[in-house]
Order: C-alpha cells, then sequence, then structure tokens
C-alpha cells in the first residue's frame, strides 16, 4: 500500500505541476517530470503485483528490488558534486500537497527506508524459516509442499487441489531406485 500511495503521489505532483518548467534530473539527464512518471509506474506495478500477486518471495524480491534500486539511485546523485540536496527537486511533490521540498524528502526517504528494511528482514525471516522444512509431493495433484519436519505423519488439505494428502518424508534416490532384474 505504501508503494501505491507513492507512486500515486508522483502522479499527483506530475498532474499538479503541467505547465511548471521542471529541472532535468542531474543522473539520468531527463526531465523530473518524466523521471516521476517513469518511478511512479514502477511503483504503482510493483504494488499491483503486491497486492494480487501470490509468491511472498517474489514480491518481497519486487520491494527489495525496487527500493534498492531507488536507493542507488540517491547515491548516483548525491555522488554529484553540484548537486547536495534532492529536496529541491521534490518541490513539484511538495506543492502539490503543501508540504515544504524538505517534508516530502523526509517522508519520501521514509517511506524507501522503511520498504528497504521491511523486505530485506522479511527475505531474511523467510529464508531461514524455510531452512528446517521438508517438502512431499501431493498425492493426488502432485502439487509440491513444504511443511516442518515435525508434520510427517499429519494429514492436510493440499494447498494446491484442496484434497486429503498425507505428509511424508521425501523419498531418495535409492528408495525410488527399482532393483535391476540383469545378472552378473
Amino acid at each position: 500500500m505504501l508503494l501505491l500511495a507513492l507512486g500515486a503521489a508522483q502522479f499527483i505532483a506530475n498532474g499538479a505541476s503541467f505547465g511548471l518548467v521542471q529541472p532535468l534530473d542531474p543522473v539520468l539527464k531527463i526531465s523530473m517530470r518524466t523521471l516521476f512518471w517513469i518511478v511512479g509506474a514502477g511503483e504503482v506495478g510493483v504494488a499491483l503485483v503486491c497486492l494480487f500477486g501470490r509468491q511472498a518471495t517474489f514480491k518481497l524480491g519486487l520491494v527489495l528490488w525496487m527500493t534498492t534500486d531507488l536507493v542507488v539511485y540517491q547515491g548516483g546523485f548525491l555522488s554529484i558534486p553540484a548537486h547536495h540536496s534532492f529536496s529541491n527537486y521534490l518541490d513539484s511533490l511538495a506543492r502539490a500537497f503543501a508540504l515544504s521540498p524538505g517534508a516530502a524528502y523526509w517522508l519520501v526517504q521514509t517511506v524507501v527506508v522503511w520498504l528497504w528494511l521491511g523486505s530485506a528482514a522479511c527475505l531474511l525471516w523467510h529464508w531461514l524459516g524455510q531452512r528446517g522444512c521438508l517438502k512431499c509431493a501431493c498425492f493426488h495433484c502432485g502439487g509440491h509442499i513444504s511443511f516442518p519436519a515435525k508434520g510427517i505423519g499429519w494429514q492436510i488439505d493440499c494447498p494446491h487441489c484442496g484434497r486429503k494428502t498425507m505428509l511424508r518424508a521425501p523419498e531418495t534416490r535409492m528408495a525410488n531406485a527399482k532393483p535391476s532384474t540383469a545378472s552378473p
């Protein structure tokens, strides 16, 4: 929702600043208006995938990727010696919401850092939680089910087909190998 709100704010700022001369972005050499359209569209796109997507790791990875891009962009901006403050480039965003450029900068930075830290922490949490998991296939549909090791023998509804299936230890290659019928 934060990404959706940030993207919508950039669209509103672009609409409110129509006809005003926009400064040129010193990093990408395009107008700030164009940059706001591109970044806003990316944020809205990632937000929609997060709202309607299914895979948590993919959604978290997208948020981490988007916010990392924004942090790297600002690092590039700050590396240019003539530019010291990005808040001056957020004037259209600040005007659209009756904020000072400094407050707009602080708000955008807070949202980006919050999303970056949150997505990185959630991905790490998910990865650590998956380390002790086993996987087996559903008896009915063959869909892969991930479960904690203590769940062996439990009967659950398959998350793919909804039918009852038993959680079992993963088979090893040797257990599945057919005995050889050829004589030596």
